[in-house]
């Protein structure tokens, strides 16, 4: 479910990414973005991340963890 909420953004730039959902503390040139969408009822955050392969989002994954971004 969460992953069909974000998966217009395969192929978009950083640009197009950023003007989206915002810069989210990421360094332009990381190859991996990550961004906080959520939390379960524990409370462990549901983390995005965006991987890019020549200037375009070409992976997204999510991971549950206790840690911030």
């Amino acid at each position: 479910m969460m992953r069909e909420k974000f998966k217009h953004l395969l192929g978009k730039t950083r640009n197009e990414i950023t003007q989206e959902i915002g810069d989210g503390f990421n360094f332009p040139a990381n190859e991996i973005w990550t961004y906080e969408v959520g939390k379960t009822w524990i409370g462990r955050r549901i983390i995005l991340s965006i991987k890019f392969k020549e200037k375009k989002a070409s992976e997204i994954t999510f991971f549950k963890s206790f840690k911030k971004c």
